[in-house]
């Protein structure tokens, strides 16, 4: 079974692909906002993770909670690209898509 730290890898080189893929002329931004995001959300991911494993979780339960963390994206630099509030949430739920596809593609 993978490990946390191998899932959490992954998932950054995943974050770099999404980056890269749907924000091109901001993937530097991107990338450093979807880590802060990450960073911040770890443990809790660690946790959910662990449980999605052991099959305490479905699908939408974890995408629920990480759902619930998006107040935690901060989305500094990209802001500070001065982008409109309705593609910052294009970016979360992209993001958001990527820990959840990525955990599944791990874990289940």
């Amino acid at each position: 079974m993978a490990t946390f730290d191998e899932f959490f890898e992954t998932l950054k080189t995943e974050l770099g692909e999404f980056a890269e893929y749907s924000w091109k002329s901001y993937k530097t931004a991107a990338i450093k906002d979807g880590k802060a995001f990450l960073e911040k959300s770890k443990a809790d991911l660690e946790r959910w993770t662990n449980m999605l494993a052991k099959g305490d979780l479905t699908r939408d339960d974890f995408e629920w909670l990480v759902v619930g963390k998006r107040d935690l994206a901060e989305l500094v630099a990209l802001k500070n690209k001065g982008l409109a509030k309705v593609a910052l949430d294009r970016f979360v739920n992209g993001l958001i898509d990527t820990i959840v596809s990525t955990a599944f593609k791990t874990f289940v």
